[in-house]
């Protein structure tokens, strides 16, 4: 019981930390093998200047509603320095599953692999759809949703990722630094 107690108050903790902007956490170098048989970084790395990393399920429609949103997203910040990066951390990935979705999804990066869910863990991923922008020292700068859309998107939708980046390559800070992502649960265990 005084386990659970003090499992509880690390959470409301963590929650009350992330209440008040996003928290700031350094990422190693380590490095997962991605769908184009590379491996790759999480933390950007030259010539890039940000990493968008973005939280992948197989089967998350919301995700799916969303991917023309993420490829021109990719296309638009891709010249500017941004690197994209889909991670799978749900329980039973594996690299040709995710070479196959990549390829239907016609997703201009990588899938890269987080075995055991760490990485989701880490950055506190729990949907499918939560997307996070780092920086060159790994500090996380958004996290949340693509957008304010589910799973009808809309002409008036909050772009969340996008004005992030565009704010972040002007050399200011992101308008909002953190949202709710809206995409379906990660499996990790």
């Amino acid at each position: 019981m005084r386990a659970r107690c003090l499992a509880w108050a690390m959470v409301l903790a963590m929650m009350a930390a992330c209440a008040s902007g996003p928290p700031v956490r350094v990422l190693t170098a380590e490095r997962r093998e991605g769908t184009d048989g590379a491996q790759h970084a999480i933390v950007p790395l030259e010539p890039d200047v940000y990493t968008v990393v973005i939280f992948f399920s197989t089967e998350c429609h919301v995700l799916a509603v969303h991917d023309e949103r993420i490829r021109k997203l990719a296309a638009d910040f891709a010249r500017r320095g941004v690197r994209f990066l889909a991670v799978d951390s749900e329980v039973g990935a594996t690299l040709d599953r995710d070479r196959a979705e990549a390829l239907q999804r016609h997703y201009p990066f990588p899938i890269v692999i987080d075995r055991g869910g760490e990485l989701a863990r880490t950055l506190g991923a729990a949907y499918s759809g939560y997307t996070v922008v780092l920086d060159r020292d790994g500090t996380v700068r958004y996290q949340g949703g693509i957008d304010s859309d589910r799973v009808h998107l809309r002409d008036d939708a909050v772009h969340y990722v996008s004005d992030a980046l565009t704010d972040l390559l002007a050399e200011k800070a992101p308008r909002v630094t953190e949202s709710k992502a809206l995409g379906c649960a990660l499996r990790l265990r």
